[in-house]
């Protein structure tokens, strides 16, 4: 089955963060959607600076006039994603004029358009990032809250298209499971990636195994055969820490985890703890692109 993202996009072509990850990661016989957006901010030039090519908003007929920095990065962007095999007409555009903040606009609009994935770049990542650490602001609370984030979002830094492969965090908890469940409909027909379940435990380990079977029998409903399945169990006191090693020394394509995790002990707790886990993986992880899972 072929999949559908929605890819931000900024009006600095060099910073295509989002979209370079998506045209390294899939093989040539990708045939996937991908709809760039871009949301012109109200306090920035893009409202004032315009050529005369409009663009269909995302949420209704509004129209968001293109500047020349914005009009490149399109440009840009479908070069990229033609070189990664993605046909030019299975890329849309959408733009739109910003509403209710950036982070909020582009949340919306995944949970609307039944996209498999929101592909954020570094730009994007650094909005999230405000939001993550600074839990005591009302409006970021609201922003979650209203949102009602139920797609999952790759955070991607700069691309690295000699990585390979994704590190799946477990923790036992049901989000958790949901993230093992996305990894295996993302890499089902992507058999140059393979997956490793890995579980930062108590001590003890002896809970790790009963997850991974869970896991397994996951990612096999999804045809993925156990030639592509690693076990990795191991015990740390940061579990932030844990997996930006473990990700470092294995050279991984992409980090997926639950974002909400197990409250009790689990990997993320609430996304808008300050502190959490997400948050610090966010400004630490910067090679390998992030896919946190509702």
């Amino acid at each position: 089955m072929n999949k559908h993202f929605l890819v931000t996009i900024s009006n600095d072509a060099d910073n295509l963060f989002g979209v370079r990850f998506v045209s390294s990661f899939f093989n040539n016989t990708s045939d996937h959607k991908v709809t760039l957006l871009h949301i012109c901010r109200l306090d920035s030039d893009d409202m004032s600076k315009a050529m005369n090519e409009m663009w269909l908003g995302p949420d209704e007929k509004t129209e968001c006039k293109i500047t020349g920095g914005l009009k490149r990065s399109l440009d840009r962007a479908q070069e990229l994603l033609g070189k990664g095999h993605i046909s030019i007409d299975r890329t849309l555009t959408k733009t739109a004029v910003e509403r209710y903040g950036k982070v909020k606009d582009i949340l919306t609009e995944g949970s609307q358009g039944y996209y498999d994935a929101i592909v954020l770049g570094r730009r994007a990542t650094y909005a999230l990032q405000w939001i993550f650490e600074r839990p005591a602001e009302e409006l970021a609370h609201a922003m979650i809250k209203d949102s009602c984030c139920d797609v999952p979002l790759w955070i991607c830094p700069e691309s690295q298209p000699d990585r390979k492969n994704v590190l799946v965090c477990v923790d036992g908890s049901e989000n958790a499971y949901r993230a093992v469940d996305h990894v295996g409909f993302i890499l089902n027909n992507q058999q140059q990636h393979g997956i490793t379940l890995f579980h930062v435990n108590n001590g003890d380990g002896r809970e790790s195994k009963k997850i991974f079977t869970r896991c397994e029998e996951i990612l096999h409903g999804h045809g993925i055969g156990d030639e592509r399945i690693k076990r990795n169990s191991t015990w740390g006191v940061s579990v932030a820490g844990v997996i930006q090693s473990e990700s470092e020394k294995g050279g991984y394509a992409a980090v997926a985890l639950g974002m909400h995790g197990n409250r009790e002990k689990g990997l993320l707790r609430d996304y808008i703890m300050a502190g959490g886990t997400t948050a610090k993986l966010i400004g630490k992880i910067n090679k390998t692109a992030l896919w946190c899972c509702p």
